[in-house]
């Protein structure tokens, strides 16, 4: 049962992925069909439109294998070798500027929420 339920939850997620991607067509929109799709189901999450216990599952389950997901893609990149030594220096300043910039973000947004729960539940 809990396998079945893990399925359908990816197939509903799939569904916001496709949902997105058609919009996406649909509005010649330079956004991926699939940040659409993520956007949708976060907006509808946020609003309690959709329960969170629809997704749950599904979504650990994609989460927990997100790294096996992620290694044809790393091994493809083997294959432009001789891009990456060229523009080697580049990428390795955009990357950690990327990394610290996001790390920047994710901290100030971290703390941002967490002030305003103690100042709501005061």
């Amino acid at each position: 049962m809990k396998f079945t339920k893990i399925l359908v939850q990816i197939a509903a997620l799939y569904v916001f992925y496709m949902v997105g991607t058609w919009v996406q067509e649909m509005l010649n929109i330079p956004i991926p069909g699939s940040l659409i799709g993520m956007f949708l189901l976060l907006v509808l999450l946020s609003l309690k439109v959709l329960p969170v216990k629809w997704f749950d599952l599904g979504a650990e389950t994609l989460v927990a294998i997100m790294p096996f997901l992620l290694i044809p893609p790393t091994l493809g990149l083997m294959n432009y070798g001789a891009f990456f030594m060229s523009k080697g220096i580049s990428l390795f300043i955009t990357v950690v500027a990327s990394t610290f910039l996001i790390i920047i973000v994710a901290g100030h947004t971290g703390q941002y929420l967490a002030n305003r729960k103690e100042r709501e539940s005061r």
